[in-house]
C-alpha cells in the first residue's frame, strides 16, 4: 500500500468547539450532524438531553455516524460532568 499519495484535509474550523450555548460546545461538524438528524442542539440545556435524543434516533436506527457522535458526546460527558 503506497501511502506517499495520500492526501489530508485538515480544516480546524470544522473540528474545533464552538460554545452554542451556555453550555454547550460543539464542533462544525458534530453539528453538522445533529442538524441532519433534525436535532434541535441549541434547545438542549445539556450534553445528556443531546445524548438522550441521539440515543432515541440510534434505536430507530442503525447508522454508524448516529453511533459514533453519541460515543463521542457520551464520553466527554463523563469527563466533563461526572465527579470521579
Amino acid at each position: 500500500m503506497n501511502l506517499s499519495n495520500l492526501e489530508v484535509e485538515i480544516n480546524p474550523d470544522y473540528t474545533m468547539m464552538k460554545k452554542v450555548n451556555k453550555t454547550i460546545y460543539l464542533s462544525q461538524e458534530q453539528i453538522d450532524i445533529l442538524e441532519s438528524y433534525n436535532i434541535d442542539y441549541k434547545s438542549c440545556s445539556s450534553l445528556n438531553e443531546i445524548i438522550n435524543q441521539l440515543e432515541m434516533i440510534l434505536d430507530e436506527t442503525d447508522e454508524d455516524i448516529v453511533s459514533n457522535l453519541l460515543d463521542v458526546l457520551s464520553e466527554r460527558n463523563y469527563y466533563e460532568n461526572y465527579k470521579k
